[in-house]
């Protein structure tokens, strides 16, 4: 899991779980938590990504296989 301080739109990286390659995509959060499928750059495998802002502003950047 991944914690910095974002803007209300912003790149994010996450891990792919697969592979380990980092990678980047843009989130606007100000929409809340958001829970999506994301393909890996390099080994093109779905990973599951969620996104969500702490009490303290931070980001919150957490990346899954896609069958948990």
């Amino acid at each position: 899991m991944l914690r910095k301080k974002v803007l209300p739109d912003d790149d994010v990286v996450w891990v792919c779980q697969y592979c380990g390659t980092h990678n980047a995509v843009w989130v606007d959060l100000t929409v809340g938590k958001q829970d999506f499928e994301e393909e890996c750059r390099i080994c093109c495998r779905p990973n599951r990504i969620i996104v969500e802002l702490d009490e303290d502003n931070h980001i919150l950047v957490e990346s899954r296989y896609t069958d948990e």
